[in-house]
């Protein structure tokens, strides 16, 4: 539940401007061939930040998985913050899947690229956190 400032949960007591915590898409996306999507996270005052992906796909190389941190001007793209651990791209019966876990202290914001390598249109989801 969302933290409150009465110790509650009632939502009439959430504290509005609390970032974000988690998140995923409302339907899985479809990506055409070498299509990507793109979001940002906001993760001042957190440390890790964790990343689930599932894409249809026939190959590891299917499915290319980039964090990069954001410049204060929220735009532009950063150096590629490097994971933790991660199992990197692995194809297991039509599915490919990537986990990533990566250190973001110090980090503002940051933008993760989901791309589709396969020759046709593909689907794919995805989870985070922050911790």
């Amino acid at each position: 539940m969302t933290p409150t400032r009465a110790g509650g949960t009632a939502a009439s007591e959430w504290v509005i401007g609390d970032l974000l915590m988690r998140g995923s898409p409302s339907a899985p996306i479809s990506l055409a061939t070498t299509a990507s999507t793109s979001f940002d996270v906001v993760t001042a005052g957190e440390s890790e930040f964790s990343l689930n992906v599932s894409m249809t796909g026939a190959a590891d190389a299917d499915l290319t998985v980039t964090v990069v941190t954001l410049q204060p001007d929220g735009v532009t793209a950063g150096p590629v913050v490097p994971p933790l651990q991660s199992t990197a791209s692995k194809f297991a019966g039509s599915t490919v899947t990537f986990y990533g876990n990566y250190d973001v202290s110090g980090v503002d914001r940051i933008r993760v690229t989901i791309k589709n390598n396969n020759a046709g249109t593909q689907t794919a989801n995805y989870s985070w956190k922050l911790t």
